[in-house]
């Protein structure tokens, strides 16, 4: 308090070095880091470079209105390959002007249709108007970003007679960075005029509602320098810069919420203003640090996943939570004392609860009426719980793709033309890496490689097959090179085009067409099959069918280690919090189930398509994102502790003056419902503004969030809590005897030399005796 104007004169110039230091974060963001580096996957496709194929990394879909074969639009492909191949990240191409070439070599000259081979002619459409380049990249993120951005402007658009629109992961990626800002700027203008509404309703002064948007400021504006200086050491997913934003501004909104309100209450109760801000700091600052603490636990699990975007998010997230803790614990106080008695006023939560005892309070009678039946109560809340829950068993995962951006996307509808015009090319595929075993015309490889292609022809959803020896199809060869007798002779210049193609110093590559859906339940199973099939040398799968089961292998192997981790420091927190060993069990179970409703929810309207009225018009793939929703439980599982750590520390003061387990309750709920349902009502006001986001995972974040905390408030907090806290009676407060004496109840020491507030005059001081108004369901 004595250094108050001090303080604030050093966070404002602390959050504008920030600002400044943060100022070009989003350029430095890279998209991708979905698979891990040491995948078989992520081997694989760096073993594809020297083949100068693999999956694409952005397609080119040139449309000619004479035709692509014109001599115009033919001399406007060759220059149009030749401008990609002239930069050093591009590893080969394949187009219908030019055929395969690798990066480095010029596009050779082609003069006539017929100089195509029956791989090149498969690039065209069969009326001969539209024509593709598959244009493969090598280098990481970043560089392949760069590389984007340098291309795309000089081959799309008009290109002499070419129309040439783009699509593929590189460019959707792009795209997806852009289309995030785009998003990011519009919540920011979509949250804080809500905010800032529900802050007026909530305190009635604009000074103490602009308090919380000040701490939110801070706390974004250090987490976007924490961002930066983590760019310089390693990359940072685009999507961190709205966890950032939204994050920071909901826990701001949050820890402030929680102490202006703690010291209106004592204000309120007439405790003096230099007393009450004491008071405030003492139960209302260990609240936000346990909470904190919570929900930094919360994020930590997610630094245990090889994948840089969880861990990107991850840091984002634990920066921006300490930060908006610190800043509330400094600044809220520093700003109250600043404005004084007369700006500081109170609220309509201590004016509500100075109108009468806390057994008026509507909340204390729903406490008290869910205590009465707490059994009842119990079984009807999980019930609800479990019937929210079912969709989730119809989850089928997968990995997101250009249909995550808005369906009017550039991108997006090149990727349905190309689905539509040349089905083929749109198809998923598989490349397959023989490292180190070259097909080099011995007859015995030869013949060990023909066999291999058949037998994967062969397998359940595979399309056909393509190597050096030949093309192949439900087990035998279409087309063989070299010619053997019985089977469909191939032409000397297809046979020297998959010479070209599928043999190099690296190996052999074989491709295996899959499914239309990349990340489909088929495509997954095909994948399993592949590797399970006996190949001349150790396989490597490329796609992204085997991304996927490479990311669903690397999550179940540390996704045991995060939920342990997770969970002991969330019970270590709260036991320490609470002094007791069943309230941090029974907070985890409650969050568990309220988790599981909310994945069912999630399930129910992403994946199948349900309240876009609601939730805004998204693109329905069938599947369910693999990452983000782990991002949104995490986020969900922290605030909800958030709310459980409030409504215990209201819950353990009243336990600690009365020593009835019903009573205290019912007041704790009481004093606390108000402010968890107001502070929750901003909160997902901030989400809500994800919701207009047009990228489907950043809608995903927010709405599922949102629910999250929708279902907290309504049946968590209110009704499943208060029941099972009367079914466990004494048992709540259980401690092993030795622990008790050592480490007494801090809600139980007194706090500070104050007037008592209305609460503790309206509840007696000892323990009450047994009777109707302390008999609820039986128990104490």
């Amino acid at each position: 308090m004595r250094y108050r104007r001090a303080v604030l004169s050093l966070a404002a110039m602390v959050t504008l070095l920030c600002a400044l230091a943060g100022y070009d974060v989003a350029a430095r963001l890279v998209s991708g880091g979905f698979v891990p580096e040491s995948a078989p996957s992520a081997q694989a496709l760096r073993a594809m470079e020297d083949f100068g194929g693999g999956a694409p990394g952005f397609v080119l879909l040139a449309r000619a209105e004479g035709g692509v074969d014109t001599p115009g639009a033919r001399r406007a492909g060759e220059r149009l390959v030749s401008r990609l191949l002239a930069d050093s990240r591009v590893s080969g191409v394949d187009s219908y002007w030019t055929g395969a070439v690798r990066g480095g070599r010029p596009a050779p000259p082609r003069t006539d249709v017929t100089d195509a081979s029956a791989l090149t002619r498969a690039l065209r459409t069969p009326d001969g108007h539209t024509a593709v380049a598959l244009v493969r990249l090598r280098g990481g993120a970043g560089e392949v970003r760069a590389a984007v951005d340098r291309l795309l402007p000089d081959v799309t658009g008009d290109q002499g007679p070419l129309k040439v629109g783009v699509t593929g992961q590189a460019a959707a990626l792009r795209d997806l960075e852009s289309q995030s800002e785009r998003d990011l700027r519009t919540a920011e203008l979509l949250a804080a005029p809500a905010v800032l509404l529900l802050l007026l309703w909530a305190f009635g002064s604009l000074w103490a509602a602009l308090l919380p948007l000040a701490v939110g400021a801070v706390a974004v504006a250090g987490a976007l320098a924490v961002l930066r200086a983590l760019t310089e050491v390693t990359d940072v997913s685009v999507f961190a810069l709205n966890l950032t934003t939204a994050v920071g501004l909901a826990m701001a909104v949050d820890y402030s919420l929680f102490l202006v309100a703690r010291y209106r209450e004592e204000r309120a109760g007439g405790t003096p203003h230099d007393d009450a801000l004491h008071r405030m700091m003492i139960t209302g600052g260990r609240t936000v640090v346990v909470s904190a603490a919570v929900v930094g636990a919360a994020l930590t699990g997610l630094l245990l996943f090889p994948l840089y975007f969880l861990r990107s998010l991850a840091w984002a997230g634990l920066a921006v939570v300490a930060l908006a803790a610190a800043a509330s614990l400094l600044l809220v106080p520093a700003a109250l004392a600043c404005l004084g008695e007369r700006r500081a006023g109170t609220d309509w939560f201590a004016r509500r609860r100075l109108r009468g005892a806390p057994e008026d309070g509507r909340w204390y009678r729903l406490a008290t009426a869910a205590m009465r039946r707490p059994l009842v109560v119990t079984v009807g809340v999980v019930l609800i719980l479990a019937a929210l829950a079912l969709p989730f068993q119809r989850a089928v995962f997968g990995l997101s793709d250009e249909r995550v951006l808005p369906a009017t996307a550039p991108v997006a509808t090149t990727a349905r033309a190309l689905q539509a015009e040349l089905p083929s090319v749109a198809a998923s595929s598989l490349d397959v890496v023989l490292p180190h075993w070259r097909a080099d015309g011995s007859p015995e490889r030869l013949a060990a490689l023909d066999d291999y292609a058949r037998r994967l022809s062969a397998l359940p959803g595979a399309d056909g097959v393509r190597t050096v020896t030949g093309l192949y199809a439900s087990g035998r060869p279409l087309l063989s090179c070299p010619a053997r007798p019985g089977d469909p002779a191939m032409s000397r210049a297809t046979c020297a085009d998959l010479a070209g193609r599928h043999r190099a110093a690296a190996g052999t590559w074989v491709a295996v067409n899959g499914p239309v859906a990349a990340y489909g339940p088929a495509s997954t199973r095909l994948a399993h099959a592949v590797r399970e099939t006996g190949a001349p040398a150790g396989p490597r799968l490329a796609g992204p069918a085997a991304e996927l089961a490479d990311i669903k292998a690397a999550l179940a192997q540390r996704l045991p280690y995060a939920a342990v981790l997770v969970t002991l420091c969330t019970l270590a927190l709260l036991a320490l919090f609470t002094r007791s060993l069943f309230l941090p069990v029974k907070a985890l179970l409650m969050n568990l189930l309220s988790l599981t409703a909310t994945a069912g929810g999630m399930v129910w309207i992403f994946q199948e398509g349900h309240l876009r009225f609601l939730t805004g018009d998204f693109t329905v793939t069938g599947t369910t994102d693999l990452l983000t929703p782990m991002v949104a439980v995490c986020l969900a599982f922290g605030l909800s502790m958030d709310y459980e750590v409030l409504l215990l520390s209201r819950i353990g003061e009243a336990h600690a003056r009365t020593r009835d387990t019903v009573r205290a309750t019912a007041a704790g709920l009481q004093a606390a419902a108000p402010l968890f349902t107001a502070s929750a009502g901003v909160v997902i006001a901030v989400l809500l503004a994800l919701a207009a986001a047009d990228i489907t995972v950043i809608k995903l974040i927010g709405v599922t969030v949102a629910l999250s905390l929708l279902i907290d408030a309504l049946l968590i907090r209110p009704l499943l809590v208060p029941a099972v806290m009367a079914l466990a009676g004494p048992v709540n407060w259980w401690l092993p005897k030795g622990i008790r004496r050592r480490s007494p109840a801090p809600a139980a020491r007194p706090l500070a030399p104050v007037k008592p507030t209305a609460e503790a005059a309206a509840e007696p001081a000892t323990e009450p005796t047994a009777g109707p108004a302390t008999r609820v369901g039986g128990r104490r």
